[in-house]
């Protein structure tokens, strides 16, 4: 009888045991997925690029007869448009280099005296170098530039030349999304002296000019 009785008490506890671990299992906890953090990738200023700028420009014309100033220096002054492209490249750090062209046509123009300029358009091909923080990037241009300038003294003559010069400046581009940029840019050209027929014999012209200009491209 005694033999019955420990059969069935074993019996008993391995049925609580049995029916212990079966319940443990149940109500177990779900493993927690593990968490994989994947930032996302560093913007690139490495690329091509193109877009349209709009701008205000001033500049300074000295009028010079017999190699002595005249006594005239004419301001033009106006609005300005264009177009512009060009290509980075981005080292591994913060450092950008690249070059740029650009073609705008200007209305900056005045007159004094009977004696008049205009700056009817320029071009330019520079190196662009600057840093670059995240999508903000803040650089230093200089290059060539071309210009065309009209001088004309009223009521004797006019002449229009295009002339080679040099431009330098510096601005700020913002990178709006991966594909759109926007910048702010200032420049400061310079076509030296040039001589024009207008009439005169040895008139001659120095002319430089300032220029802001913002703009909107298309990185590809």
């Amino acid at each position: 009888m005694s033999r019955i009785r420990m059969l069935g008490a074993s019996a008993v506890a391995l049925m609580i045991g049995v029916g212990g671990a079966t319940a443990a299992d149940i109500y177990a906890p779900a493993p927690v997925a593990e968490v994989i953090y994947s930032p996302a990738p560093a913007f690139s200023w490495t690329g091509g690029y193109m877009g349209g700028l709009v701008g205000y420009e001033w500049g300074s014309a000295h009028v010079r007869k017999n190699n002595q100033w005249s006594g005239q220096n004419v301001d033009p002054e106006g609005w300005m448009g264009g177009i512009f492209g060009g290509y980075n490249f981005q080292t591994s750090g913060m450092f950008v280099a690249g070059v740029e062209g650009d073609f705008t046509f200007s209305g900056a123009s005045d007159k004094t005296k009977g004696f008049s300029v205009e700056n009817n358009w320029n071009t330019t091909l520079r190196a662009r170098a600057g840093i670059a923080i995240d999508r903000f990037l803040m650089y230093g241009t200089g290059g060539l530039a071309v210009g065309n300038i009209s001088v004309r003294n009223q009521g004797v003559g006019s002449d229009t030349g295009t002339h080679a010069g040099w431009t330098i400046g510096g601005g700020i581009e913002a990178a709006f999304t991966n594909n759109i940029i926007g910048r702010l840019e200032y420049r400061y050209t310079d076509y030296g002296t040039n001589i024009y027929d207008t009439g005169k014999r040895d008139t001659k012209v120095d002319f430089n000019s300032n220029q802001v200009m913002v703009g909107v491209g298309y990185k590809f």
